[in-house]
């Protein structure tokens, strides 16, 4: 019934992409999410605890059951079963991209089958395209999550503003999905004219809540700011899937002083971690998958205060489960309580990325990190790189940014690169965003940038 009910609301959504007003008549009787997406929806929303501790038995369960029944981890030869979270930590080694590219078949349990999976692909700077299996109910499993994360700010699944990663037709300015609630605009027009009508058309519909790209709030924000216009009607801003930076932090949260929830996860769905008061420290959910550190030489950290590499293990999918898998994420912990609470200080999100010098040397993004006082005077920025040994930084300069600023940034970086790295500062109205919508922090031309 649940399934019939679901195909039907998305296939009435699509036929109501132009019609807004039949659409939110339509989200107005839609069942609530408990009925909405079945029984498998209210076993996940009813289990959730934020405060949980490491769920040892489902990891030990999915290790010893990946290694019983998948090629790839069968031909490790790891004695089993593994029997606790030190025998864990101590005996199961790491996967990777590359271990998914090449043998991501082998990667598949006896008990996978293709009907109940979807394949899933996404990009890579090796070039390469990453292409893995996730189940096709685990939409239950998601939308419980952020719909408890989001109920920690009054949200009870109201229909909430969405600056994504649409791209809506000329002339639509939006459109609404009844069975998501959501008033959806197009994420690719950055326009100050544009952000105008979503004001309007928020204030329209009485909007509390809206869901976010980190740069899309952002960019809402200056636009407000801009023009004093009240925002006191939105209660929360739900960011996720994009890097939550510290200028977008300095004006959402300091300066307007919006109520803000980032989200850390990755499209393999193994971890999550949640900034529930936009300061930009994480706390790890334990009940969504199993999150771990390591340094540089593949040691485990349980400590504060040392950046390491994010590795992650499934909890739930016995298709095709992912054990110890690194992200390529950096993070430190600010609190680490082993086997119980841990908090991340900030997501330094795909930063394994090389900008090179003319002679092969490199530096990643993270070691260009720029101080926190000049977040004051842009808004927003990226890096690019077209050839070895020359950076350009974009940015959006605001009307307090001077000479003596741009002096300063050129200085700034060019003490961080190679001499004779040529550093271009470029003033821009708009970042570079990707076909789905995200601000890259960093682009490259550079056919041999690889991960690390």
């Amino acid at each position: 019934m649940r399934n019939t009910i679901l195909k039907l609301a998305i296939w009435i959504n699509r036929s109501l992409s132009k019609k807004p007003k039949i659409a939110k008549a339509l989200a107005s009787i839609m069942p609530p999410n408990r009925l909405l997406y079945g029984s498998s929806y209210r076993k996940w929303y009813n289990s959730i605890n934020f405060n949980a501790p490491i769920e040892e038995e489902r990891i030990l369960a999915i290790t010893n059951y990946a290694y019983s029944n998948a090629k790839h981890y069968s031909s490790l030869n790891v004695d089993l079963p593994i029997i606790s979270l030190n025998d864990f930590r101590n005996r199961i080694p790491f996967c990777d991209k590359e271990i998914i590219v090449n043998k991501g078949e082998n990667l598949l349990t006896k008990q996978f089958n293709y009907s109940d999976y979807e394949i899933v692909t996404t990009g890579s700077t090796s070039g390469l395209p990453t292409t893995f299996y996730l189940p096709k109910k685990r939409y239950q499993k998601e939308y419980a999550f952020y719909h408890r994360i989001w109920s920690q700010f009054g949200y009870e699944n109201q229909l909430r503003g969405v600056i994504r990663n649409e791209k809506l037709q000329e002339n639509q300015h939006y459109k609404l999905n009844p069975v998501t609630k959501e008033l959806i605009f197009d994420g690719f027009n950055s326009t100050d004219s544009y952000y105008q009508i979503i004001y309007k058309t928020l204030k329209d519909f009485k909007i509390e809540y809206l869901q976010c790209y980190a740069s899309s709030a952002y960019n809402f924000a200056v636009a407000a700011q801009k023009h004093n216009w009240d925002i006191t009607f939105i209660k929360a801003i739900f960011l996720s899937s994009e890097n939550y930076m510290p200028h977008q932090r300095e004006l959402l949260k300091n300066t307007l002083g919006l109520n803000v929830v980032s989200v850390y996860g990755h499209s393999e769905k193994l971890i999550m971690a949640v900034d529930f008061n936009g300061n930009g420290f994480y706390q790890v959910i334990n009940n969504y998958g199993f999150l771990e550190l390591i340094d540089e030489d593949g040691n485990l950290i349980q400590e504060t205060g040392i950046t390491g590499e994010i590795v992650g293990t499934t909890l739930d999918n016995y298709g095709q489960p992912l054990i110890r898998y690194k992200t390529g994420d950096l993070s430190s912990y600010s609190v680490y309580v082993k086997n119980g609470k841990r908090v991340l200080d900030g997501i330094q999100g795909r930063t394994f990325f090389k900008i090179y010098n003319k002679d092969n040397t490199f530096v990643t993004p993270t070691a260009l990190n720029m101080h926190n006082d000049i977040y004051l005077h842009i808004n927003g920025y990226q890096y690019y790189q077209p050839i070895k040994g020359e950076l350009h930084i974009k940015i959006i300069p605001k009307e307090s940014f001077t000479v003596t600023h741009e002096n300063l940034l050129i200085s700034h970086f060019s003490k961080r690169l190679a001499k004779d790295t040529l550093v271009v500062l470029k003033k821009v109205t708009q970042l570079t965003k990707g076909v789905n919508g995200k601000v890259q922090i960093f682009i490259s031309n550079i056919k041999e940038d690889k991960l690390i």
